[in-house]
């Protein structure tokens, strides 16, 4: 039970609930190859080498259905299986008794009692979601500055805030318009308008782009909830850089299960095969009432799939600090960007004087919380991840008697919403930013270098720490080091950014030209 709930009464036996059940794999997933060596995988090889098997689908349908399911969809490259049955029906199955929840951040369906399989699917069934559909504590909505301005005043030189495009100059993207490219964004509430779109393109001055907006197990595309402001700042930064992309934009449920089905759907979308995904949601790993174990895992399975695909998941490391909004008083790092199998990216405040001249820091804006109006980059080591093999950096958590864990962001771009990105959402045009808009920027570099290099990036993150032609960890040669500001916001403290490699900016900012010329 989420602290702070109280039960409103038990579910309805007539309730219907969809599930979400993941089964084995034939084989455990190898170390992803990265950009070290190897080849990536194919869909068709990853389905037949470790996908589900067969047999054990099979099992778990007849089973399943002969206790009263009814089996939605199959699908063995994701090990999974959606299955939906009355409240009634899944009580007696998995032994668990469903009640409903009042809480201030919206009621929702839970369990308790432990899940328990039906003996003859032991070890096939590794996790089911969906029984407990609370929502995950959503990201407090974007700091955004409303401006009303007249065309000379946007396109004045002298403005705080940048078109994605003007970033990607100051970070020398490599040339082009991300033509023949395919970009993933993962959303959980909100909605796609059009419109929005048109208008910004045309402050932007650049083309509008294909948008493909894609509903995952139902969840509507077109919510205007508050959430509206995030999809469509992920959508603009793109559109601003990669005009000529195709933009796929998945909308689902922001609930274990939601996650779950989301990357699962993305990262193995034959319709729209991405070469590139940016998620710019999370939460604390390790805040009460958030994720479990299951769904950790579950979500990180599929991101290591995704690395062995070749897909690059850009992922935003959080807008409050060291805190990550959870507000216990220790460190805490957000997730997905903690997994090992996606590049983190945190944020910088990126400034340019009258002159042109640029200088950056760490973000970090008021007390570095979006609660008092500031905000500020996260960063610091995972308590869940054991930290990789390819992550040599001497970095220890603030936290007394943390593992070793996987320490974040790996790189950083401009977040500041004092210094970020014109968007327009809701027919008006303002400054927002959040390492929501890093995730997405880094998403378009990687679209450009793909189609510089004319094959995918893949696996970046390992290579950021591994030795260039000229001695150095390639992502000391291949970012702008940051080496000034902390994102301290935890009572315990935080991380703080110096030479090198650090947990607020990582290697730091791109130089995009040095990327493309260091991957060739």
């Amino acid at each position: 039970m989420r602290p702070g709930a109280q039960v409103l009464g038990v579910a309805d036996p007539d309730e219907w609930l969809e599930l979400t059940i993941k089964l084995r794999r034939k084989k455990a997933l190898p170390a992803p190859a990265g950009n070290a060596g190897g080849k990536p995988l194919t869909r068709a090889e990853l389905e037949a080498q470790y996908g589900a098997d067969p047999a054990d689908i099979e099992k778990v349908r007849t089973v399943l259905t002969t206790l009263g399911l009814k089996i939605l969809k199959e699908d063995p490259v994701t090990c999974t299986v959606r299955a939906g049955g009355t409240a009634a029906v899944v009580e007696s199955i998995f032994q668990v008794r469903l009640f409903h929840y009042s809480h201030p951040k919206g009621n929702y369906r839970g369990r308790k009692g432990d899940v328990h399989v039906p003996a003859e699917l032991a070890g096939i069934i590794l996790a089911v979601f969906g029984l407990d559909n609370r929502k995950m504590v959503k990201r407090r909505p974007l700091r955004r500055k409303i401006h009303a301005l007249n065309l000379a005043q946007r396109a004045a030189a002298s403005r705080s805030w940048f078109y994605p495009a003007e970033l990607a100059t100051i970070y020398a993207f490599p040339a082009g318009d991300g033509q023949g490219q395919t970009v993933g964004l993962l959303e959980f509430g909100g909605g796609f308008f059009a419109d929005d779109l048109a208008t910004f393109c045309q402050n932007a001055n650049v083309a509008v782009p294909t948008v493909k907006p894609v509903s995952v197990n139902n969840t509507p595309t077109n919510q205007r909830d508050g959430a509206e402001g995030e999809v469509m700042l992920d959508v603009e930064v793109v559109a601003g850089v990669c005009p000529k992309s195709t933009i796929v934009v998945y909308f689902s449920t922001f609930d274990e299960g939601g996650w779950v089905s989301a990357v699962d759907t993305a990262v193995h979308d034959e319709q729209n095969p991405l070469s590139v995904l940016s998620i710019s949601w999370g939460y604390a790993e390790d805040a009460p009432g958030a994720w479990t174990a299951g769904a950790l895992d579950a979500i990180n399975d599929s991101l290591q799939a995704a690395a062995l695909l070749g897909v690059t998941i850009c992922v935003a490391a959080g807008d409050d600090g060291s805190d990550d909004e959870v507000g216990d008083g220790h460190a805490h790092v957000d997730f997905p960007s903690s997994s090992p199998y996606v590049l983190a990216v945190g944020g910088t405040t990126l400034k340019r004087s009258a002159t042109g001249v640029v200088t950056e820091t760490a973000w970090k804006d008021g007390d570095g919380l979006r609660k008092d109006n500031g905000g500020s980059t996260g960063g610091g080591v995972s308590t869940y991840f054991a930290r990789p093999s390819w992550q040599t950096v001497n970095i220890n958590s603030v936290n007394p008697g943390s593992i070793v864990g996987r320490v974040v962001p790996d790189v950083a771009a401009d977040a500041s919403a004092n210094t970020g990105y014109w968007t327009v959402v809701d027919g008006q045009g303002g400054a927002s930013g959040g390492t929501s808009a890093a995730a997405p920027l880094w998403a378009s570099l990687i679209a450009r270098l793909n189609a510089s290099l004319g094959k995918p990036v893949g696996y970046l993150s390992p290579l950021l720490y591994q030795a260039a032609a000229n001695g150095k960890p390639f992502g000391e040669s291949g970012c702008r080091d940051i080496t000034s500001g902390n994102n301290e916001t935890a009572s315990i403290g935080g991380y703080v950014a110096g030479t090198g490699y650090d947990a607020v900016t990582g290697w730091g900012v791109p130089i995009g030209s040095a990327l493309l010329n260091g991957l060739k």
